[in-house]
């Protein structure tokens, strides 16, 4: 249990399932973008992505995970807009829903809310996706993993982050994702920060060519062009 709290992509490839593209649902392997963010995350992450890469479905399922394999733990994704946050939750539930009945036995029966929440009363931990700008914490509580997802376009992103940090303990592990949204807004100074070393976020940048199905889009010259261009501006590609 405690090597699988430490990896758990073999826990998520051998009991989660998703829906892909093609309306089909499957089990979760990690894709090549998912599978090199997982060999390279830390514990506070921000990434800055091209759209439809998996990060969302990985870090549901990541903390999903992390959830299961510990009591006592907090897991929390905002999204930037219900219907965001509606689909999200339906991932959440679709994991849940083909988990294996072992698991299912082994953390007890959930309750379910209407707020987009699961908790697990015999564990003690819970998994709650919520919307930015209508999303608050009581003072005390604790979020053991947050995932704040498509940062860029949340709106009062700041005094929101602010909120939020400070219910997430010392050990506690938060990623900040977003697709890009313009200059001069707070993501991009904190993305900026990042790549900067002068934040405790750790930065990864992943284009739209190295996720396969795009990649196939373009000849590998022009992969490789675009490749050179990022590297020029300081930015370098993971693959």
């Amino acid at each position: 249990m405690l090597e699988t709290r430490r990896n758990p992509r073999p826990w998520i490839e051998a009991n989660l399932w998703i829906r892909n593209k093609r309306r089909q649902v499957i089990p979760f392997i990690l894709n090549e973008v998912q599978a090199d963010y997982h060999a390279h995350a830390t514990q506070w992450d921000v990434i800055l992505k091209a759209r439809q890469q998996g990060f969302t479905t990985f870090i549901c399922g990541r903390f999903f995970a992390d959830t299961l394999l510990r009591p006592n733990t907090t897991s929390v994704i905002v999204a930037h807009d219900t219907d965001s946050s509606e689909k999200i939750f339906r991932i959440v539930q679709l994991f849940w829903e083909r988990l294996p009945e072992e698991e299912r036995r082994r953390v007890g029966p959930p309750r379910f809310s209407n707020r987009r929440e699961f908790l697990w009363p015999k564990i003690n931990s819970q998994f709650y996706v919520g919307t930015a700008g209508a999303l608050t914490f009581g003072r005390g509580q604790t979020i053991n993993n947050l995932h704040c997802s498509e940062f860029a376009f949340w709106p009062k992103p700041e005094e929101a982050l602010i909120a939020l940090t400070e219910a997430v303990p010392a050990d506690g592990r938060i990623v900040i994702e977003s697709t890009a949204n313009g200059i001069g807004n707070y993501f991009h100074d904190l993305w900026r920060a990042a790549k900067a070393g002068e934040s405790r976020f750790a930065p990864h940048y992943y284009v739209w060519f190295e996720s396969p199905e795009y990649a196939a889009l373009v000849s590998e010259e022009e992969a490789g062009a675009w490749g050179e261009q990022l590297r020029r501006a300081g930015i370098s590609p993971r693959f």
